[in-house]
């Protein structure tokens, strides 16, 4: 066996693979001898069939299979034992291989063009600047989360009457063009969040209602919505078509949530572990909980603006023509994956490749690993915050250990966690070497900033 490598491109290569008899004879000799033990033919007992028939009949595709094997497994052994660092895999060049005559030949030869990876020369400092967001929670934001907490914990009432942010229970009858009941029409039991009402008419008609009072209500202007029109009428959404738009709501009783009181009580509820004493202490625990929340949305656009930045300094080129030959080749039974597509995409495409022979760089240059521990105690901590949902608190060992190994049973689920956790160390990476370009702003205007990037970003171009 002989294999020759010659450069194309400072980015492609062509390797010569040379194979001779003694290369795959023996393989091939194996695999006949064990397709003649396992040979059925009339006249034969099994096992017994000559040889030569055997030969006959599987020769040929006995040697071309063989001889693809070998030809794999040297073409591979030469790259490791190389050290090339190829981009895709190797792909035939059938114009430069030679027509083969599979019933003479001894000899063979096979041409496979390679991709090779730039050299990437990299360092993180602070001389590379990316902009970071720190958000600011404002009080009147914790205002509103505190609010929504004290409701959720609160208890019902029932009040004489109605007012906006209270709930109507009671029955739903179908009206005609007259306004009058119809007898055998649409009657449901249901309710009314009067807050939700989207015509503010009907809205504020709605307000000081109280038990057996009646209102004729036009839900199609109530609600704009058709799947909660069917929910509040009891019917499929595809069945409304048979109904009309106009019922009476008559009130069976007002419902309204009297906020949870904001003392010791709802602080324990909300933060079991803080020991919080007084309104103080639990809107900063509020303010570091939101921090912690809108902390993600950051670090995702943060960690996006580094690998843009990276990307742009590293410069890297790529050997364009042979990717999208490899594109294809590898795609070539999805109709969906055209020539054109891969013009119209391959920009998008390259940077990821990009990104990820630099991430691969980063993480032999910072020697970034993911511990079978690190993931166990990542899983067990996931656990932990599932169960006490449930009100369990101290979950044994031995829940945890089962959930464990009940996930690394399966690979795809083993593997987003690995991921996941070498992402977090990427993170740090970033956040400890680069330079943050600190900029505070509030969520609202975050979120603002984010919407009119993401506009630009899919605007069409000409």
């Amino acid at each position: 066996m002989n294999i020759v490598k010659e450069k194309t491109s400072d980015l492609t290569a062509n390797l010569t693979i040379q194979l001779n008899a003694e290369d795959y004879s023996e393989k091939v000799d194996k695999a006949l001898k064990d397709m003649q033990k396992k040979a059925q033919m009339p006249g034969f007992r099994p096992g017994k069939v000559p040889m030569g028939m055997v030969k006959k009949l599987y020769g040929k595709s006995v040697l071309v299979e063989e001889v693809n094997k070998v030809l794999v497994d040297s073409l591979y052994d030469y790259i490791k034992e190389q050290e090339l660092n190829i981009l895709g895999n190797p792909l035939p060049d059938n114009e430069k291989t030679k027509e083969i005559d599979w019933d003479a030949q001894t000899d063979f030869e096979f041409v496979y063009e390679i991709g090779l990876a730039p050299e990437i020369n990299m360092e993180l400092n602070e001389d590379i600047s990316v902009e970071y967001h720190k958000i600011k929670v404002e009080d009147p934001t914790i205002d509103e989360t505190i609010a929504d907490i004290r409701k959720r914990q609160g208890k019902f009432t029932n009040p004489e009457t109605a007012e906006d942010e209270d709930l109507l229970y009671g029955s739903f009858a179908e009206l005609d063009g007259d306004g009058n009941i119809i007898e055998d029409g649409l009657k449901n039991s249901s309710n009314i969040y009067i807050q939700y009402i989207k015509d503010d008419e009907i809205k504020k008609s709605l307000i000081g209602l109280k038990a057996e009072d009646t209102i004729d209500i036009d839900l199609v202007k109530a609600v704009e919505n058709e799947t909660e029109m069917a929910s509040m009428l009891g019917v499929k959404k595809e069945e409304l078509e048979n109904y009309g738009k106009n019922y009476r709501f008559t009130v069976e009783r007002v419902s309204r949530v009297e906020p949870a009181e904001l003392n010791e009580e709802l602080f324990a509820k909300i933060a079991p572990e803080a020991e919080i004493k007084d309104e103080a202490a639990f809107r900063e625990f509020i303010r570091e909980q939101l921090q912690k929340q809108y902390q993600a949305d950051v670090d995702r656009n943060f960690k996006n603006e580094a690998i843009k930045t990276l990307l742009e300094k590293a410069d890297l080129s790529l050997p364009e023509d042979f990717l999208k030959r490899w594109l294809l080749e590898t795609n070539k039974d999805n109709k969906e994956i055209t020539p054109e597509q891969v013009e119209k995409e391959f920009v998008s495409f390259a940077d990821s490749f990009k990104w990820q022979l630099i991430e691969n760089h980063l993480i032999k240059e910072h020697k970034i690993e993911v511990k079978n521990e690190e993931v166990s105690d990542y899983l067990k901590n996931y656990m932990r915050q599932q169960l006490k949902q449930y009100g369990q608190n101290d979950p044994e060992e031995e829940v945890l250990n089962d959930f464990v190994k009940r996930i690394a049973s399966n690979q795809d689920e083993l593997k987003k966690v690995y991921d996941q956790l070498f992402d977090v160390k990427i993170l740090d990476l970033f956040k400890e070497k680069l330079k943050l370009d600190e900029k505070e702003v509030t969520y609202d205007e975050f979120v603002n900033e984010m919407t009119e990037k993401y506009k630009s970003k899919n605007q069409p171009t000409d």
